[in-house]
């Protein structure tokens, strides 16, 4: 009698698998046949900003920016790779202690001339109060913490910070038809790409495609944030890795409005991402809530950003915040 052949486990598994594997292959096959994704008619147009990444012009002395809202007028410096004031060489002194701020026109200082955005005057009050620093402001105006990821390893690595405040909050926050990375895959941004081998895959993006439209069918109104929830919270991971990657302390910063508004939701995600990764957090908005009760903080004509005593009064915050918690010398 003839003995019967058994399958091996896992035979049976890739014969299992097999039909997937094809349908796989043919999906990706027939979407990069068809071009697929494809720019929609006029998308350029609901684009947050015309291309993906962008930094501010480097080595700038004194350039004199318009505000269009106030009507004035404020200068700006940059370094080599468009970092504003207080400048500092890239590479890091020996003995000396930096302190990078992360975040979009608000942590860049926009409005004020150098002296007056938080870094510089963060600097300013650490050294005076006897805790030798250097602030490297790493604000870009526009930023999101995707952009801010981008920045970091093209130049911001390259500081050797030792503690970096995260303060992508307020872009983050703000929804529009298309989120950051839906306009980087639209567009086929090669940086972009280049970083994210799922996102090279056509049949990923497909099916993530039908599961984002799932998900904003489930909301009241289709518009999206910059950096909606899920990827704000990959992004603090990411950052926090990053930052003791070069050995950084890495904090979390709710930099504050004059009303919380908008950004009321990620700030709720930054105080639970405080919390699950064990990092500290300084959020300042009830303070600068009450405060503006009876005191000019924020441009009356531009009230999403800080004048100089606005951002003075931020600046003595984090000061006190990062001396209170051991975070400077």
């Amino acid at each position: 009698m003839a003995r019967r052949r058994t399958t091996s486990p896992l035979r049976r598994v890739l014969f299992a698998l097999a039909p997937l594997v094809l349908l796989a292959v043919g999906l990706e096959a027939y979407l990069r046949g068809t071009g697929w994704p494809q720019l929609p008619p006029g998308a350029s147009e609901d684009f947050t900003h015309r291309d993906v990444y962008w930094v501010e012009p480097a080595n700038g002395a004194l350039v004199s920016k318009p505000h269009k809202e106030t009507g004035g007028s404020f200068r700006v410096s940059t370094d080599q790779n468009g970092l504003r004031a207080p400048l500092h060489t890239e590479q890091k002194p020996a003995g000396a202690f930096r302190v990078m701020t992360l975040g979009c026109s608000t942590t860049f200082g926009w409005g004020v001339d150098d002296a007056d955005s938080y870094p510089a005057q963060l600097e300013t009050i650490l050294n005076a109060e006897g805790h030798p620093v250097e602030v490297i402001n790493g604000g870009q105006p526009g930023y999101s913490s995707f952009q801010g990821l981008w920045l970091w390893e093209r130049a911001l690595q390259k500081y050797a910070p030792d503690v970096v405040i995260f303060g992508y909050l307020v872009q983050d926050s703000r929804t529009v038809a298309y989120s950051d990375r839906s306009q980087a895959v639209l567009q086929g941004n090669a940086d972009f790409l280049k970083s994210s081998l799922l996102h090279q895959i056509k049949g990923y993006l497909f099916v993530k495609e039908l599961v984002d439209t799932w998900r904003s069918e489930q909301k009241e109104h289709g518009d999206t944030p910059r950096i909606p929830p899920e990827e704000y919270v990959e992004n603090i991971r990411t950052f926090k890795g990053l930052a003791e990657g070069v050995g950084a302390r890495f904090v979390l910063f709710g930099f504050p409005l004059e009303r919380s508004g908008y950004t009321e939701g990620h700030r709720t995600i930054l105080h639970a991402a405080a919390e699950e990764l064990g990092v500290p957090i300084h959020d300042p908005q009830p303070e600068m809530e009450r405060r503006t009760a009876s005191e000019t903080l924020y441009f009356p004509q531009d009230r999403g950003h800080a004048n100089a005593a606005g951002n003075k009064v931020i600046a003595q915050g984090m000061a006190q915040f990062l001396v209170s918690s051991g975070l400077v010398k």
